[in-house]
C-alpha cells in the first residue's frame, strides 16, 4: 500500500450570505477603510461612507478576484462572506470584524467591496494580511522535520501549467531542495515520472484527474536507482511568493512535502500536525515552516471528493 496524502476539500470558511444587488444608476458608497496592508491579528474594520437616503449596505469579502454579472465579488461557496454594515456616526457605516475571523487569522490577499441594496456594487478593493518577516518559513528542515538527503535531481520545464513559469519553478525547487540537503540541479525538458535512468522534478499530464503529485523511487536490486517527482499540471498552482488563494495549491508546500520523501522521509504525520510531512493539505493552505503555516480545518481526517485529491508515493521494482 503506498503511504498517501489526501487534499482535503475546501472546507467552507466563510459562510455566505445571499443578498443580490440590483443593478442602478445611483453612484456606490465611498470606502474610508481598511488600509491596503495590516499585520496578522491586528483589528480590522471596513469603513463605508453612505448617505443617509441609501438602503442598507453591505459588505462583501473575497479570497479571489472573481465577480458575476452584477459586479459583486463571487466564488465557490466558502471562498467569500457578506455582512451588513452598521451605523458608525458622521455619515459611516461599517463592519467590525471578529477577533477569532479567518480574515484576521489567516495571512494572504483579499478583496472586498460594498453596496447598498437597490443601488450598483461598488468598486473592488483589495488588502493584505502580513506575516511577521521572523514567523516566515526558511530554513533547514531536519532533524527536527525528517533527516536529511543528499540526492540531486533536474528541474523539468516540460508540460508547465499557466500559472508556473519556468524560472519560478525552477526556483522554488532549488529553495526547497536546499531545506532537505537535495540539490536541484539543471534543467531539462525530459517528463517527470518516467524511467529513463535520471532524476527528475517536473510537471505531468499523465496523472490521474485528483491525484496532485507522484514521488517515484525506481529500485534495482534493492537500490534507488531513480527518483522523479511529478506533478499534476491540471492543478490550479500558487507559484508564490503570495500565499495561495482559497481554491488554489500551494506549490512551495506540494515542493516540500514529496521531496521531504526524496530525502529518505517516508512516514506521514497526523493532518494539522505541525509538519511538512502531513498527511493532507487542502485547497488555500499551506506549510513553508514550523511559525508559517496554515490549515483551514482541523476537526478530522482528509477527505477524498470530487474537489479534492491526493497524494502519492510508490516504489518500482527494476530488472
Amino acid at each position: 500500500m503506498p503511504d498517501v496524502m489526501r487534499r482535503a476539500l475546501l472546507p467552507v470558511l466563510l459562510a455566505p450570505l445571499a443578498f443580490p444587488a440590483a443593478a442602478a444608476a445611483a453612484p456606490p458608497p465611498g470606502y474610508s477603510g481598511p488600509a491596503p496592508t495590516m499585520s496578522r491579528g491586528a483589528p480590522l474594520t471596513f469603513t463605508v461612507r453612505a448617505p443617509a437616503t441609501a438602503g442598507r449596505v453591505m459588505v462583501r469579502v473575497a479570497g479571489a478576484y472573481e465577480t458575476d454579472a452584477d459586479g459583486l465579488l463571487s466564488g465557490p461557496d466558502g471562498t467569500w462572506l457578506e455582512k451588513p454594515a452598521t451605523a458608525i456616526g458622521h455619515g459611516l457605516v461599517g463592519w467590525t470584524v471578529p477577533r477569532g475571523s479567518v480574515l484576521r487569522r489567516r495571512p494572504g490577499r483579499y478583496y472586498w467591496q460594498a453596496y447598498a441594496e437597490g443601488e450598483a456594487a461598488g468598486p473592488v478593493q483589495q488588502f493584505v494580511v502580513t506575516l511577521p518577516a521572523a514567523d516566515r518559513g526558511r530554513g533547514r528542515l531536519y532533524p527536527r522535520f525528517g533527516r536529511r538527503g543528499a540526492n540531486a535531481f533536474l528541474v523539468s520545464s516540460a508540460n508547465l501549467p499557466p500559472t508556473v513559469s519556468a524560472a519560478r519553478f525552477r526556483r522554488i525547487a532549488q529553495t526547497t531542495a536546499s531545506r532537505w540537503g537535495l540539490r536541484a540541479t539543471r534543467g531539462t525538458t525530459a517528463v517527470a515520472g518516467v524511467q529513463d535512468g535520471r532524476s527528475v522534478a517536473g510537471f505531468s499530464p499523465d496523472l490521474p484527474a485528483g491525484v496532485l503529485g507522484l514521488e517515484t523511487d525506481y529500485v534495482r536490486a534493492g537500490r534507488v536507482v531513480e527518483r522523479d517527482l511529478a506533478l499534476n499540471s491540471a492543478e490550479d498552482w500558487a507559484a508564490g511568493p503570495d500565499y495561495p488563494g482559497l481554491s488554489q495549491i500551494d506549490l512551495e508546500s506540494v515542493l516540500l512535502h514529496e521531496l521531504g520523501h526524496m530525502a529518505g522521509n517516508k512516514r506521514h504525520r497526523p493532518r494539522c500536525a505541525n509538519s511538512p510531512m502531513i498527511k493532507a493539505l487542502g485547497a488555500g493552505e499551506w506549510w513553508r515552516g514550523a511559525r508559517d503555516h496554515w490549515f483551514a480545518d482541523c476537526s478530522g481526517a482528509a477527505r477524498a471528493s470530487s474537489a479534492g485529491g491526493t497524494f502519492a508515493r510508490r516504489m518500482v521494482p527494476l530488472r
